[in-house]
This record gives structure tokens, C-alpha cells and sequence, in this order.
């Protein structure tokens, strides 16, 4: 089969809207600075409000309550630090899962090396969180506790809205990572009765470069960033226009598409695993099948004797197919993923996994030809590459 040139791996970026292209491309000569006292600063400032009135509707939020970032780390290192100012010199204790983000995890290693003890709540073989343990976990000093509403690697989708109530019962401030899930699948930030949440635009066809910070009270969080006042003082820093009116016309297509794309979704990743079923024998989903409960686009399959890594760099050499092993965060660093560990696979089944994420651009013949080239990948490594090559023990 010829080189196909297809991409599955939507969970570490996304391919850019064109329409989304062309809100920038029509904004490239708004130089002015929004903060500026004269015209042209009124226009683009005019611009950041607008665009900050189109990402609030999308999260059910009101835009006083919205805070543009540059990503989805600084947007968690912002709340995360934020909050816990509050507390310095006190005993702080902090509730989290087994599986976040490493923009969330390192913020909470940084806080433990200065004291504060984190509880790192495990979740079960489908990577749901253990919500009666997180109720036995709270303390009196418990300040924060920090979920993420859907996870990159597996796709689980937590219950927020339960645990944001637990929080409230207890006076705990509740941070929610939603970075996988915003612009796949609905969320109104005023019924789920969270604290803060944070997203990117980068993953949901909007520019890099560019985040949000949802803050039911703005007041209570110490900037991470001092300087001009940007942001009504929570976030410094002169407005990143171009990327801004890119992830306002990202929200608006998502709030016109959510549906009809979840759905869309779901049907690749039903079609996806009832092929794999059918053509490679041997293979396993991590994580859970739910439909309800997963990410409409993500799919992680355990391929038993391969390497995921030998059978990800085969795909992307041999067929022009990109997927991932993992976390785009953190697979550089070689570790094992913490989220297959956590969900308790053995090393050498995370060692035989790889991530499969798809998007609105996919295709059934994207995914029909995948699953063929998939077959013929790990069929060439199981009866041909010797086990050790691969790294396989």
C-alpha cells in the first residue's frame, strides 16, 4: 500500500479550522495593542472582548469569568498556584487522581517538595476515579482538589458534576483539567457547579498558543504573572490577538458541531474497534468501551508481542500514518505511561500500546485503511522482527 499520509493523533494537537485560518489570516493587520488609548487600541481591544463573549458560550460561562492564557499548562499552573497562595505558612492538603496531566501532576510534585501532601486517589481497570475514597481522603486541611474532566491517553470521562458537589458539601475548591474534553463533547460550566477549568484551543482545531482559565471568582487567586493588569489582573501580559480571534471562531464552529461531530466520532471509533477485532487477533482496548462515558475520538489498544513504539515509527515510516505511544507530553522522556500503570497493566502490555485519536477530518476510509495497515504492521513485527529487537521481553 502506498504511503497514505493520515493522522490519528487529534489528543496531541489538532489540524487547524480553515475557517478558523481565515479569521486570522482577516485579522493579521490589527496590530494595535487592545490595551492602547486610542482607536486602533479600541478596535482590537473591541476584537479580545467579542472573542471572549464566544468562548463563554461555549462552556455556559458568563465572559467576566473567562482568562486567556497562553495554553492548557499555564491555565493549570495559574489556578494551582493561584489558589494555594492563599494557604502559605498553613498545612495544605490535596486531592487528585492517579491519571492527570503533567502540567498538573508536576504542580503538585512542586507543592510537595515545599510540604503540602497530595493524595493521588486511584482510579479502577477503566481509569474511573475511586469517588469513595476521595470522600474518606478529605481532611480539614484539604484546600484543593483537581480532576480532569477526560483523560488523553484513555479517553475516561470523570463524573464532575459528582465530584464538584462533594467539594462544595466539604467547602473544598474544585479545579477541573477539561483540555481533552471542551469542543468534543458539551459542557456548561454553571450546571457542572465547578471552581475552574481550564482548556486549549490547539485541541479543538483552534492556533497553538493559546488557552483559557474559567474562574467562578476571580478574586481568590493570586496572578501567576505580574505586570500591566491584562486580564483584569489575574493574567499579565500584552493580548495574543491573532491566536484569541482564532480559538473565539474554534468555539463558535464547536458550538455548532458539537453534536453532529461527537457522533461522528463515536461511529469511527465503534467502526475501529469492530475491525481491529476482526482483523488482528490478540489485541485488547485500554480503558473502558462506554460510548457515554469515554471521548467520542480516543482509542488506546494493547497489541500483544509488538513494541507499541516499533509498530508507531513502522506506521509513520512504511505508511504515513501518525499515532502516538502515549502522552505527546511526556513520551520523549521514554517512562512508562503513569496511565496505563495506574489503570494496572502490566510493563509489557504498556510497552505494546499505542493511542489511536481521530477527528471531524476522518474518514471511514481513513480508519478502513488504517486498521489494514495496522494489520500488516503488527503481523511483520510478530512473525518477523525477533522479539528482542522489538523490545519485547
Amino acid at each position: 500500500m502506498n504511503r497514505l499520509n493520515r493522522y490519528f493523533d487529534y489528543n496531541a494537537t489538532t489540524p487547524l479550522d480553515p475557517q478558523v485560518l481565515n479569521v486570522i489570516k482577516e485579522n493579521l493587520y490589527i496590530f494595535a495593542n487592545p490595551s492602547s488609548h486610542h482607536f486602533l487600541g479600541y478596535e482590537a481591544g473591541e476584537k479580545v472582548e467579542r472573542a471572549r463573549e464566544q468562548v463563554a458560550h461555549l462552556i455556559g460561562a458568563s465572559p467576566n469569568n473567562i482568562f486567556f492564557t497562553s495554553g492548557g499548562t499555564e491555565a493549570n499552573n495559574m489556578v494551582i498556584k493561584g489558589w494555594l497562595h492563599n494557604f502559605l505558612g498553613q498545612p495544605i492538603h490535596i486531592i487528585t487522581s492517579a491519571i492527570e496531566h503533567p502540567s498538573v501532576l508536576e504542580v503538585f510534585r512542586y507543592f510537595e517538595r515545599r510540604g503540602a501532601v497530595v493524595t493521588y486517589v486511584p482510579v479502577d481497570s477503566n481509569g474511573y476515579i475511586n469517588i469513595n475514597q476521595l470522600k474518606n481522603e478529605i481532611r480539614e486541611e484539604t484546600r484543593l482538589i483537581s480532576v480532569m474532566f477526560a483523560n488523553n491517553e484513555i479517553g475516561t470521562i470523570q463524573p464532575i458534576k459528582e465530584i464538584a458537589k462533594i467539594a462544595k458539601e466539604n467547602n473544598i475548591f474544585f479545579h477541573t483539567d477539561a483540555t481533552q474534553a471542551v469542543g468534543k463533547i458539551p459542557i456548561n460550566v454553571i450546571g457542572l457547579e465547578v471552581d475552574a477549568l481550564s482548556f486549549s484551543g490547539h485541541k479543538f482545531y483552534g492556533p497553538k498558543g493559546i488557552g483559557v482559565l474559567y474562574l467562578k471568582n476571580p478574586d481568590k487567586i493570586e496572578p501567576l504573572l505580574h505586570g500591566g493588569g491584562q486580564e483584569k489582573g489575574i493574567r499579565s501580559g500584552t493580548e495574543n490577538l491573532l491566536a484569541i480571534v482564532g480559538l473565539a471562531k474554534a468555539c463558535e464552529i464547536a458550538d455548532q458541531e458539537i453534536y453532529e461531530q461527537r457522533q461522528h466520532c463515536r461511529h469511527l471509533r465503534q467502526l475501529f474497534i469492530e475491525l481491529i477485532r476482526e482483523e488482528i487477533p490478540y489485541c485488547s482496548i485500554n480503558g473502558s468501551e462506554d460510548p457515554l462515558r469515554t471521548l467520542p475520538n480516543t482509542i488506546n489498544v494493547c497489541l500483544s508481542d509488538v513494541r507499541g513504539e516499533a509498530v508507531a515509527t513502522m506506521l509513520s515510516e512504511v505508511y504515513g500514518i501518525a499515532v502516538s505511544t502515549g502522552s505527546a507530553c511526556s513520551t520523549r522522556k521514554k517512562n512508562l505511561s503513569h496511565v496505563l500503570k495506574a489503570i494496572g497493566l502490566t510493563e509489557e502490555q504498556i510497552r505494546s500500546s499505542i493511542r489511536i485519536s481521530f477527528g471531524k477530518f476522518t474518514t471511514d476510509v481513513d480508519i478502513q485503511d488504517f486498521v489494514q495497515c495496522l494489520k500488516t504492521t503488527v503481523f511483520h513485527l510478530r512473525n518477523i522482527l525477533p522479539r528482542e529487537i522489538q523490545g519485547v521481553k
